[in-house]
């Protein structure tokens, strides 16, 4: 609990520590050694230009060898407590297990206190030293007599951790209201009254899903295990839910890395977050099991408070609650109108799709000059596509390709699979993916190749980004982003890719372009490039089309709509259907609304546990 690192450097100016002290402490660790875990040996963290990766999971063992030096006088430091050095037990083999009875001997007068302290600070929201890791002189504790009173008490009882919670939950201070007066309405330090703290967030998902009585299922972790029993701080749900609610990084022994505050994005992910509506609506759980069992409304409402707030519900709430599980619901009509309204249109909007298809296609470019600035290989091959190969290491391939396209609107860059590649590509790293830094273009005439103007890009458009990795940051100019496609919690991508880019000015030349490609690749790891991809240009109108229509579905196209067949007619119009992605939604969503109006009951049970859990009653400590 002792902040002993400011005299790491110098002689604390506010304490009694010294310089000295600080390194004959360290002297204890001089002999610790580290090695890989040979269970994860081929997994490693961090690494950059200055610093070696390390392993991910490492074993400590004490050592034979091993010194600390002071940094002024460069004399060897023996290891010596900063104070009662009579604690140290002699038959300790290892001055790591001296430094472990001394810091918890019942004679150091820092180790329960600080202990105590922490245990106070959880149970009642602010320690009686706060911040709770900060003991010294110059920061007193607000009541020294109850501190020292609960020390006392840990002692005597030989560290018992139960008995310290047992005694301070039977206390009077802790069994206080939430509720306030005029006199201790601004106390903040005195415990006049309890103070309200927000759920941590691993106990807040726990009570979410012990509330609903769904199945937890947390990445990496057996169904049904706590968020509360993680090993570490990678654990994440795909919405972020734990970090987002102030779980600490677990970088550092300090309080502050926990988060207890309240911020925008916590309340709308509470009220449409995956997290909170998959425990809800999960079929299976105790929400949906009450509602078959039980056909009293009122028992329904009332079994609902005591799972969620522990507490049954008044006269009123119980007439609300019946409301909701009784309550007509119109959004389904309202979808249903939507839906109607959407066909209604699609005949006129197939056309215009039709009109644009007609006159859209890509041009494969066949390139020419082909460099790489740290010498890797590139090979041809007959559909346009370039396979790279040879040296592995951050690098910008340059592409020169000559078109006799007029007007180009738009390039496409198709990122391609291949078995020859690690995992099926279209990366070269180790899992398939890769990082597009940068794409530069410029271009000249063919008749005048000397005189280059800049491509500016704009209106990125991807078939599939990595989170955090946008197509629209391959042309941001910003080399420290890119273009990635490693799906979530995959572990390999093998799938082609394909983006598209708009030019905010049209290049037309008289007699044809030479278009020259820079293709910036700038990933720390150096293995992150592309392994196979091909380019193409069309001077179609915006806005892109990443694909073309499938060749059947082109013919019919060309065929003028008075020609074709009532077969070709009902083919054209199930892919325009196919492509149509708001159709798409709000076929789902009337399926899905329909499905509900099956049971309005349990709909009604969902939206009042949805209320609960979103009351200051379930979020906080009161």
């Amino acid at each position: 609990g002792v902040r002993f690192n400011c005299n790491k450097c110098h002689d604390h100016p506010f304490e009694r520590w010294t310089q000295s002290q600080h390194w004959e402490l360290a002297a204890y660790f001089a002999k610790i050694g580290r090695k890989p875990d040979p269970q994860f040996a081929d997994k490693k963290i961090g690494g950059s230009a200055v610093e070696a990766p390390v392993s991910l999971v490492e074993i400590i063992y004490d050592g034979t060898s091993g010194e600390v030096r002071h940094p002024n006088t460069n004399a060897v430091q023996q290891p010596s407590f900063p104070y009662q050095e009579e604690m140290a037990s002699a038959d300790a083999h290892s001055p790591r297990e001296q430094f472990a009875r001394w810091a918890t001997s019942p004679a150091n007068e820092y180790f329960a206190k600080s202990y105590v302290n922490r245990v106070w600070s959880y149970l009642l929201g602010v320690g009686i030293i706060e911040p709770v890791d900060d003991i010294r002189a110059g920061n007193p504790a607000t009541n020294p007599e109850l501190l020292d009173r609960l020390t006392r008490e840990f002692l005597d009882h030989d560290f018992d951790v139960q008995h310290l919670i047992r005694l301070i939950c039977k206390s009077r201070v802790y069994q206080h209201s939430i509720n306030a007066n005029r006199w201790n309405e601004d106390d903040q330090t005195n415990y006049s009254h309890a103070i309200a703290r927000r759920l941590p967030a691993e106990v807040l998902y726990d009570a979410v899903y012990q509330a609903t009585g769904s199945v937890r299922k947390l990445p990496g972790m057996p169904a049904g295990a706590r968020a509360a029993q993680q090993r570490d701080s990678t654990v994440n749900l795909p919405d972020g839910f734990l970090d987002l609610f102030g779980r600490p990084p677990r970088e550092s022994a300090c309080e502050c890395e926990r988060s207890g505050g309240m911020m925008l994005g916590q309340a709308l992910n509470l009220i449409n977050g995956p997290t909170i509506a998959q425990a809800i609506a999960d079929g299976n759980n105790a929400i949906s099991k009450l509602v078959t069992q039980e056909k009293d409304d009122a028992q329904v409402v009332e079994e609902i408070f005591l799972r969620v707030l522990s507490r049954r519900p008044g006269e009123r709430e119980i007439e609300h609650g019946i409301a909701a599980l009784r309550a007509k619901d119109d959004a389904h009509e309202k979808l249903k109108a939507e839906l109607t309204e959407h066909e209604n249109q699609l005949a006129e909007k197939q056309r215009a799709w039709e009109r644009q298809i007609a006159a859209f296609s890509w041009t494969p470019l066949e390139s020419g000059e082909l460099k790489s600035v740290i010498g890797a290989e590139f090979a041809k091959e007959s559909d346009g596509a370039i396979l790279v190969s040879g040296k592995l290491e951050k690098d910008t391939y340059t592409l020169v390709a000559k078109t006799a396209l007029d007007g180009i609107t738009g390039i496409r860059l198709e990122a391609l699979a291949d078995s020859r590649l690690p995992s099926g590509g279209p990366g070269r790293a180790d899992n398939g993916n890769f990082v597009l830094s940068e794409l530069h273009v410029t271009a000249a005439s063919q008749s005048d190749p000397g005189t280059m103007i800049p491509v500016e890009l704009q209106s990125a458009v991807a078939d599939f980004s990595q989170e955090g990795w946008p197509v629209a940051s391959a042309i941001d100019g910003n080399p420290g982003t890119g273009w990635a496609v490693m799906p979530y919690g995959g572990s390999k991508v093998g799938k082609s890719h394909v983006a598209a880019f708009a030019l905010k000015t049209p290049v037309k030349f008289d007699g044809g372009a030479v278009l020259f490609f820079k293709l910036d690749q700038q990933y720390p790891d150096g293995k992150h490039l592309l392994g196979k991809f091909r380019l193409s240009v069309t001077n179609a109108r915006p806005p892109l089309m990443l694909n073309g229509p499938p060749a059947n579905i082109a013919a019919i196209v060309t065929l003028p709509a008075d020609q074709r067949t009532p077969e070709q007619q009902a083919e054209l119009a199930r892919h325009y259907r196919a492509t149509d992605a708001e159709l798409a939604r709000l076929e789902a969503a009337v399926a899905e609304s329909a499905k509900l109006q099956v049971d309005q009951r349990l709909t009604g049970a969902q939206d009042l546990v949805w209320a609960l859990i979103n009351s200051p009653a379930f979020l906080f400590n009161r």
